[in-house]
């Protein structure tokens, strides 16, 4: 839009033709004329060579506008935009959104992509694939539209897994030209895995396949001394973590400006922190371990889901991921392994519902009962973590930014429900009135609901022991804990 500037003289119109009414605003008596202005002098006139360069710039001005705005931007050969323009016009509103169409224009343009021999991994080339998964989708082709990606993945993940002199390895340009190709064959694992999410084995292969080239990527940039790979296999492997912690093993990270320093089980690594080894698939990577974390959550791989959840949080500080992301992650964690705790504690109370135990079975409960307070305290320890890193966030930083003041309630919430759990009233129930007002301070809504039932919980307890009755809880009474996602994050 272009805004008119007030004028600076006024300019009366000579005369007025026959049939339109002169413009005029009455009051009662009085009335109010163009025409009372006769005695105004008209200024200067502007000569004719400066009208015409007027014009002219006004034109060209107007031009180059429309251009940027209107004009389609793109790199494809004239035959195939040609093609394309009218797909984009079938799926509009000026060609009545016929999908069918459009999707008719598209398989054409793609077929003479194929005529004129241009390269497959290109973004034009995978662009027009992209449109033509896009329309089977709106058609509700689901396994067309599936296909269409799968074979996009495909074609990526054989380009990027290539041997150095390969004639596919040559196909990439140079390291740039990698970084965005592995940035889209992320899009793409993201968007199969959430086409297949009826099946949970194939959404999970999917996932740590494609997040394995894009791992392999980061640790070339942060070279040999940084290795990320021990840090990985904290994460795939099911050798460490909760359900294997013996007493007195300690897990810690340590931040520093230029590093992280993480002490497991007495084994002291550093890593340096370089953000630009992320991109430009930072988003991207972190989207798809997110939802890697759900889906071994659904499948009810808890433990798996713990040690994703692990090895994410750290990278996020490898990468420099913004503060608030960072501490929701360490949220999500911590009731993950309150999760797992309930598990365990499920498992032994099975087990010890058995009058006349066998060796093996004492043992078995006894493992169960440990790992569980292990959980409990990695957990209290993870809500703890978050609740200090707030604290020493600049004032500045939280207040620009509410998802910090949304983590620092979940966070204090989650300590109350951990707290009511080993019934530690007097302190659960400070931390539950604590997380209430935070969560109406930040506006938390959805937290407000699980305090009030958690706080509940925790009033009849106490009335039952008053009433020197047990507050022993039923095997089915869970706690609510809250686990975010960040797709789940940017909608709101």
């Amino acid at each position: 839009m272009i805004r008119t500037s007030r004028l600076a003289q006024f300019k009366p119109r000579a005369k007025i033709s026959g049939g339109v009414p002169r413009c005029r605003y009455s009051t009662g008596q009085q009335q109010y004329s163009y025409n009372q202005y006769n005695q105004y002098q008209l200024p200067p006139k502007t000569s004719w060579p400066k009208r015409i360069m007027y014009t002219f710039v006004g034109l060209s001005a107007l031009s180059a506008y429309g251009y940027y705005m209107w004009w389609p931007k793109h790199t494809f050969p004239s035959s195939v935009a040609k093609i394309l323009r009218k797909g984009l016009w079938a799926e509009s509103e000026n060609g009545e959104v016929d999908f069918q169409l459009a999707l008719k224009h598209y398989l054409e343009a793609l077929k003479h992509c194929d005529e004129i021999k241009m390269d497959t991994l290109s973004d034009e080339y995978t662009g027009i694939q992209l449109k033509i998964a896009e329309m089977f989708e709106r058609l509700n082709m689901l396994e067309d539209a599936a296909f269409v990606y799968n074979e996009i993945a495909t074609m990526y993940l054989k380009v990027l897994t290539s041997a150095p002199n390969s004639a596919d390895h040559k196909r990439i340009k140079n390291e740039e030209h990698r970084a965005h190709l592995i940035q889209k064959d992320l899009r793409i694992a993201i968007k199969l895995a959430s086409l297949n999410s009826g099946n949970h084995q194939l959404c999970k292969a999917i996932l740590i396949t494609h997040l394995l080239i894009a791992q392999d990527e980061v640790q070339k940039r942060l070279g040999p001394n940084n290795d990320l790979r021990k840090l990985v296999q904290s994460a795939i492997n099911n050798k460490s973590g909760p359900d294997n912690m013996e007493e007195g093993v300690q897990f810690k990270t340590i931040v520093d400006k230029d590093f992280i320093e993480i002490v497991n089980d007495g084994v002291v690594m550093k890593v340096e922190r370089n953000p630009m080894a992320w991109e430009p698939f930072t988003e991207e990577f972190f989207s798809a371990m997110d939802l890697l974390m759900a889906v071994c959550l659904t499948m009810g791989d808890v433990a798996m889901a713990s040690k994703v959840r692990i090895s994410m949080t750290e990278w996020m500080l490898l990468a420099d991921v913004e503060p608030s992301r960072v501490l929701i992650s360490q949220c999500n964690l911590a009731a993950l392994l309150y999760i797992q705790a309930e598990e365990y504690e499920s498992k032994a109370y099975t087990i010890n519902k058995v009058v006349e135990k066998s060796t093996a079975e004492e043992e078995e409960y006894n493992l169960a009962v440990k790992n569980k307070e292990n959980c409990i305290q990695l957990s209290m320890k993870s809500y703890e973590s978050v609740l200090e890193c707030a604290k020493g966030l600049p004032a500045n930083v939280i207040s620009a930014n509410n998802d910090i003041n949304e983590a620092v309630a979940l966070a204090t919430y989650g300590m109350g429900v951990l707290n009511l759990h080993i019934s530690d009233y007097q302190k659960a129930e400070r931390l539950l009135r604590e997380a209430r007002v935070r969560s109406k301070a930040c506006g938390y809504e959805d937290l407000l609901g699980m305090i009030e039932t958690e706080l509940g919980k925790l009033f009849r307890e106490k009335k039952l022991i008053d009433e020197g009755k047990s507050a022993n809880r039923k095997k089915n009474d869970h706690m609510e804990v809250e686990i975010q996602l960040s797709s789940e994050r940017k909608s709101k």
